[in-house]
């Protein structure tokens, strides 16, 4: 079975199945079992769409980030999918209409903003009180990504957690795959540089005393000599890796170390371009899901023999052909249960 999500049948599909909408796609027989697009016509519809086929109206938060930098909706995500809340995306200064509709059908009481002004405008922050049903809109936000990733972690994580997660704050790739893993376990997700964990970052971690922490992705994107620093921050010294050769190899690596066969869902994103899984993160983290990256008409070897151990049920391909074409999609069919 295989289906396309698209705004106007969303809200075709929300009229005769709203009690489904906690399922990874509404409308979506999860005995049946399937192949799912969620898309639409640009990153911001995309993120409308996937929220609106997954959360019912009257949540108590609904969080709004960029569509144009990756950084603070990927901190962000573990904290949505924890708080089983959706995080959709805008522009700097203005409210896709798209956006604002779905908002309006969600009635949040309450909307936090990922990021800064310099992402997410004070037009855009005065308009979402006009959307949250009791007026309260707060904002996470540090001067740098680095800073909002400490933040976003000091106000939702208390001290004493099991796992930190760390990625590169320079791509997105690696945080994309591991986002919906600190979901599922609870946990923060800080960013640092390639060869520095930035001062706000060994704050928090100091703060955090966490037992684990778990390195997204290789030495290209986080030095050893990061990870032999990040030592010193754990309760038990415990600093494991998680990686692959590349963005592929190491989003099957990260789905190989935290997800057993036979889950019911997968989500399928690109591995080129970050904006349509960015919402997709949490809801992926909420379902206990995997998010495992492709290329644009082709399915990486470890993906492939990723997909095959997990048997999933469904498979959600997050965002359109433009970015992850119907071959794929097509091709995806093959490793459902």
């Amino acid at each position: 079975m295989k289906s396309t999500i698209t705004r106007r049948a969303a809200l075709a599909a929300a009229t005769l199945t709203g009690a489904l909408a906690l399922s990874p796609v509404a409308g979506a027989n999860a005995a049946d079992g399937g192949v799912y697009r969620i898309a639409g016509a640009d990153r911001y519809e995309a993120s409308a769409n996937i929220a609106h086929q997954s959360f019912l109206p009257g949540l108590d938060v609904a969080y709004v980030a960029s569509g144009e930098v990756f950084t603070d909706a990927l901190t962000g995500a573990p904290v949505a999918g924890m708080e089983r809340a959706p995080v959709l995306l805008t522009k700097a200064e203005s409210l896709p209409e798209s956006v604002e509709a779905e908002l309006m059908n969600l009635k949040p009481k309450k909307i936090i903003i990922f990021g800064g002004r310099a992402s997410v405008s004070g037009a855009v922050a005065n308009k979402l009180k006009k959307i949250a049903t009791t007026g309260e809109v707060e904002r996470i936000a540090g001067p740098t990504r680095y800073s909002t990733s400490a933040k976003i972690s000091l106000e939702n994580y208390e001290a004493g957690v099991n796992t930190t997660y760390i990625a590169s704050g320079e791509v997105f790739p690696d945080a994309l795959s591991g986002a919906p893993v600190a979901a599922k376990t609870n946990g923060p997700l800080l960013l640092v540089e390639h060869d520095a964990v930035p001062g706000v970052v060994k704050n928090e971690l100091k703060r955090l005393q966490t037992q684990h922490i778990v390195i997204l992705g290789g030495p290209a994107t986080v030095s050893e000599e990061v990870e032999s620093f990040l030592g010193k921050f754990t309760v038990g010294g415990t600093v494991t890796r998680q990686y692959g050769a590349d963005r592929f190899d190491t989003s099957a690596a990260i789905a190989e170390a935290n997800y057993a066969p036979g889950v019911e869902t997968v989500y399928v994103a690109s591995g080129r371009v970050f904006p349509d899984a960015l919402s997709g993160a949490p809801v992926a983290g909420m379902k206990g899901s995997p998010v495992l990256l492709v290329d644009t008409d082709s399915i990486p070897a470890s993906i492939d023999e990723q997909l095959k151990k997990l048997n999933p049920t469904n498979i959600v391909v997050l965002g359109g052909t433009a970015t992850i074409t119907k071959n794929v999609e097509d091709q995806l069919a093959a490793y459902l249960s």
